[in-house]
């Protein structure tokens, strides 16, 4: 997409995949059910009625989104673990109100650090909670740093 302002020109190349902030949290939440309730699959997926071509074509389709779900799970994890180190390290240029300071990314770290303290948190209250929270925060990732950013 190009945009003209004046005499310069912005290319945005992001790509928007906006059918991907649909499926991945609904695989997550999927997966948290299938783990934690395996009753709930589907008989139809045990009986010979999935067999042969659609049995591997399936089998492709989850493990692709499981691998794009470890990937968000990864970098998820790296944010939530970096934020309070970028916090910390930028304490001081944070605080000086004469400094320049990118609020958006600070508001992105803050809100990681809440993020992983309440994960945390809800990890010494209830290990079970925090895995599928865990497991959906990773499935709606690209929603959250919309919202954090």
């Amino acid at each position: 997409m190009i945009f003209r302002h004046g005499a310069a020109r912005i290319v945005d190349d992001r790509q928007s995949r906006p059918w991907m902030e649909l499926i991945l949290p609904l695989y997550a939440l999927g997966m948290s059910i299938v783990y934690y309730r395996p009753q709930a699959l589907p008989p139809a997926i045990e009986e010979k009625l999935v067999d042969g071509m659609f049995r591997w074509a399936l089998w492709g389709i989850v493990g692709a989104l499981g691998g794009i779900l470890v990937l968000s799970a990864l970098f998820l994890a790296f944010y939530l673990l970096y934020s309070p180190l970028y916090l910390i390290e930028n304490a001081r240029r944070i605080l000086d109100p004469h400094a320049w300071v990118d609020h958006r990314e600070v508001r992105f770290y803050v809100g990681c650090f809440v993020t992983l303290l309440c994960l945390l948190w809800l990890a010494f209250a209830n290990p079970d909670a925090a895995l599928v929270s865990f497991t959906l925060l990773s499935g709606s990732a690209q929603f959250l740093w919309r919202v954090l950013v």
